[in-house]
C-alpha cells in the first residue's frame, strides 16, 4: 500500500482567486520577494503586483484584505506569441526573511501555497513547460538550490482551490515559483496569494489546525492513480466531495476501455480523530456501470499519517440488504458508515481515509463515469444500545443509548434522536444528553423496533442509527398462595 502514501513534511501553497480557511495561529508567511519580467521576444511575460504575495510589508496596514489569508494576489503571466523554439518564463521568489539573524527555515518544515484547480495540470508538464517550484538556501538569486523530495503533491479544497505541496530536503530560505510560456491556456496566467508554514504543525499534509469540536469535514483531498494501462482516467471536481453540498460530488471517470488499475482519493481530516469516530460516505454508481455493484470494487482504509490503521473494508460490506439492492438497480445516492476498528473490534485513531476504486474488480471495461462521491466526513460512531422487554400491563419502557465519546473532554453533549425506521421514518423524540427515551403504547404482545442516532454538539450531521428491539410480553401469572392452617 506504500503507493498510496504521500508524506510531505514541507508544503508550499499557492492561492489562486479564492479566500479560504484559517491557517494556524503561529503561521509564518513569506515576507520578501524578488521576481523576473523577461519579456523575451517570443513571449509576453510579466509579474503583476508582486507585493500582494507578501505579509508585513504592505503600506496600507489597516486594509483588512491584506491580512492572511486574503483576497490580494500577484499574477504570473507567460503567454507564447509564436512557435519559435524556446520560451521565456515568469517567476516570483518568495523568501522567509527572519530579522535580525536571517535564520533559515529548517529542513522538513511544513509550508503551504494555494491555487485554483485550473493550475493542477501544470505540475505534470515536463521539459521546462508548466509550473515548477525550486527551493534555495538564499533569500534571492538561484545559488545553492535545495533538492526536493519528489514531485509536489496537489491537495484540493472545498472552495475549488488547490494546494501545491513541496518538500525541501535541507534548510532553505526561499521558494521560486516559475510559470513557463505557453503552459497555460487562455490568458496564460496564474495567481499567487501567499506562502506560509506552521512551525508547530503535527499533521504534515493539512494546513489547518485541529479542533476537537470540529464537525468532521476533511480540509483537503488528494487524488492518485496506479496501474492504468489502457485509456485514461480522471477524478473530476474532487473538492466537491468535501464541501457541504451533497448534490454535487467527485466523479471517477474513464476514457477508453480500462480493465485494470486503481483510482484513489484520499480525504485528509482536521487532525486526529476522536476515539469512536466513524466516517460517513455518500456515494452512487455512475452511468457507465449499468447493473454492476460498484461497492464490490471500492475499498476504504483508515490511515494515521503514513500507516494504515484498522481493517480494510469493501464499501459494499458497510451496507444492509436494502442498500445493496440499490447498487444494482439504480443510481440512487447511498449513505454508508465506516467505523475504523482493529482486529479486537476496538476503535482506532486516524487522520485520513483512502477510497481505492479497483477497476479490475468490476468484471467489465469501464468507459464513462463509474463512481460519484458526494460527501465524506467524520461523524460519531453509532451509539450503543441493548434490546429490552416490556410488559403489556405497564405499556411503557425506558430506552437507553450511550457513546464512548461521552467521556472525551471538550466534545460537549450529544443529541440523541429516536425514530421508528432505520432510514428516514417518523421522528419520535430528541433528547440532549443521556436521557432515556420513553417508549409508549406497548400494550400488545409482539416486537417493535426503534432506532437512535447521535449528533455532536454544534454539528448537524448525525451518526448512523442503532436499532433497539422491544419485546412486549404479557405479565407473568402469579400462582395463588396456598394457606396452611
Amino acid at each position: 500500500m506504500n503507493r498510496l502514501l504521500y508524506p510531505l513534511i514541507f508544503t508550499f501553497i499557492l492561492l489562486l482567486r479564492g479566500v479560504g480557511y484559517c491557517q494556524p495561529a503561529d503561521a509564518v508567511y513569506a515576507n520578501s520577494q524578488t521576481n523576473d519580467n523577461p519579456n523575451a521576444g517570443i513571449s509576453s511575460s510579466s509579474v503583476t503586483n508582486p507585493q500582494n504575495a507578501l505579509t508585513n510589508t504592505i503600506s496600507n496596514t489597516t486594509d483588512a484584505s491584506f491580512k492572511k489569508p486574503n483576497s490580494k494576489f500577484t499574477t504570473l503571466k507567460a503567454t507564447a506569441l509564436s512557435t519559435v523554439t524556446g520560451s521565456a518564463s515568469a517567476w516570483i521568489q518568495l523568501a522567509f526573511v527572519s530579522s535580525p539573524t536571517d535564520v533559515a527555515v529548517p529542513a522538513n518544515t511544513t509550508v503551504y501555497v494555494k491555487s485554483t484547480t485550473t493550475a493542477a495540470g501544470l505540475l505534470g508538464l515536463v521539459g521546462g513547460a508548466g509550473l515548477t517550484f525550486t527551493a534555495y538556501a538564499s533569500n534571492t538569486g538561484n545559488a545553492s538550490p535545495v533538492a526536493l523530495a519528489g514531485t509536489p503533491k496537489i491537495y484540493y479544497t472545498a472552495d475549488g482551490n488547490i494546494y501545491f505541496a513541496v518538500k525541501p530536503t535541507s534548510n532553505f530560505k526561499s521558494i521560486r515559483i516559475t510559470l513557463a510560456a505557453g503552459a497555460v491556456l487562455g490568458d496564460g496566467s496564474v495567481d499567487i496569494f501567499y506562502a506560509f508554514y506552521g512551525p508547530n504543525q503535527s499533521n504534515d499534509t493539512n494546513p489547518f489546525p485541529f479542533s476537537i469540536a470540529d464537525c468532521g469535514l476533511p480540509n483537503v483531498t488528494s487524488t492518485a492513480f496506479s496501474g492504468i494501462t489502457v485509456g485514461s482516467v480522471a477524478i473530476v471536481n474532487p473538492g466537491n466531495s468535501i464541501d457541504t453540498d451533497v448534490s454535487t460530488g467527485s466523479a471517477y471517470n474513464s476514457v477508453g476501455a480500462n480493465i485494470a488499475g486503481h483510482m484513489i482519493q484520499t480525504f485528509h481530516f482536521n487532525g486526529n480523530s476522536n476515539s469512536g469516530d466513524a466516517v460517513r460516505v455518500v456515494f452512487s454508481k455512475g452511468s457507465a456501470l449499468a447493473n454492476i455493484d460498484v461497492g464490490k470494487a471500492v475499498t476504504i482504509q483508515a490511515y494515521s499519517g503514513g500507516n494504515s490503521v484498522g481493517k480494510l473494508r469493501l464499501l459494499s460490506s458497510l451496507l444492509d440488504a436494502d442498500l445493496l439492492g440499490l447498487l444494482t438497480t439504480g443510481n440512487t445516492a447511498i449513505t454508508s458508515y465506516f467505523a475504523p476498528k482493529d482486529d479486537s473490534n476496538a476503535p482506532v485513531i486516524f487522520d485520513r481515509v483512502i477510497l481505492d476504486f479497483d477497476l479490475g474488480l468490476l468484471g467489465i471495461s469501464l468507459n464513462g463515469n463509474g463512481l460519484n462521491v458526494f460527501d465524506v466526513r467524520r461523524v460519531p460512531d453509532a451509539p450503543t444500545t441493548s434490546d429490552v422487554t416490556a410488559c403489556t400491563n405497564v405499556g411503557t419502557i425506558n430506552l437507553a443509548a450511550t457513546t464512548i465519546q461521552n467521556s472525551i473532554a471538550g466534545i460537549g453533549n450529544f443529541t440523541y434522536t429516536w425514530y421508528n425506521a432505520v432510514r428516514q421514518g417518523t421522528l419520535l423524540g430528541t433528547l440532549v444528553g443521556q436521557i432515556p427515551f420513553v417508549a409508549t403504547g406497548l400494550t400488545t404482545v409482539g416486537t417493535k423496533q426503534y432506532y437512535v442516532d447521535i449528533t455532536k454538539s454544534g454539528c448537524t450531521v448525525p451518526s448512523g442509527r442503532t436499532r433497539v428491539t422491544v419485546n412486549t410480553v404479557n405479565p407473568p401469572i402469579v400462582p395463588p398462595i396456598a394457606l396452611v392452617p
